[in-house]
């Protein structure tokens, strides 16, 4: 027993050390080195501030889509990719409920992820305890609403209008290859965009990182649902939304 508890203490460190490592290459790499493609945080431009401007001014396209003459004009296939990126920092409210009995409030960090990504994500996942406890008290307002499947189902909205906006809107962008090719260009050129693909990957790497937990507070243990939430991003993290048992709170309390 000894010797269990020791193999899940290093096995808890050795985890922290791998999240903060990975934080520390995403921020030196990505924000502050010149390697990838555009000006570094360190040389941010005017430039760069009217684009993050303009995107945010188009955040889940309602402003194109409700005053298309009062929004401003980027990229489609671009403006679809940074809402999606946003719309999965969201996903992570799911999650919410993670933060209950740990040292630090969960709600900063999922806040900061939704508008800086995994500069909060992974700290969030590098800080927490390990927490499989089964809520004895009520759940409050925001963690009902990470517990409803509303959520999930509202983002899953939102993610397939972003990538028909970006497919579709705008017709004076091209057909879709000459899009595609556009975005590539973007991708490798500009980092704005190039930072949007880096996000997308690490969230598809971590998106399964806290359902382990999410599993035992519930009871409940899918290895097949598991795999999917690992392999198939964005989408496998909202199938495991949909289909996990709601939280039994003191009598029994049903999630949204």
């Amino acid at each position: 027993m000894l010797r269990e508890f020791f193999s899940k203490d290093i096995s808890v460190n050795l985890s922290r050390i791998f999240i903060w490592s990975v934080w520390f290459v995403y921020v030196a790499y990505l924000l502050l080195s010149d390697l990838p493609p555009g000006s570094s945080l360190l040389h941010i431009t005017s430039q760069t501030f009217a684009e993050i401007f303009s995107l945010s001014l188009n955040f889940w396209l309602l402003l194109p889509i409700i005053f298309p003459s009062a929004a401003p004009v980027n990229n489609p296939a671009l403006e679809g990719v940074f809402n999606i990126v946003v719309t999965w920092g969201i996903l992570f409210w799911g999650f919410v409920i993670d933060g209950r009995n740990q040292r630090f409030s969960i709600i900063t960090f999922l806040i900061g992820t939704a508008f800086l990504t995994n500069l909060f994500f992974l700290p969030w996942l590098g800080l927490r305890q390990s927490n499989q406890q089964v809520p004895t008290n009520s759940l409050t307002f925001i963690e009902k609403i990470g517990e409803s499947r509303i959520l999930p189902s509202v983002l899953a909205v939102v993610f397939v209008i972003s990538l028909g906006w970006g497919v579709f809107a705008r017709p004076e962008y091209g057909d879709f290859a000459v899009r595609w090719k556009a975005l590539l260009d973007l991708f490798f050129s500009d980092r704005l965009a190039y930072s949007f693909l880096t996000d997308l990957i690490v969230f598809w790497l971590f998106q399964s990182w806290l359902v382990k937990d999410d599993m035992a507070r519930r009871q409940w243990h899918n290895e097949k649902v598991l795999w999917v939430v690992r392999l198939v991003p964005f989408w496998g993290l909202i199938i495991y939304f949909w289909l996990r048992p709601s939280l039994k709170v003191g009598e029994q309390e049903k999630s949204v």
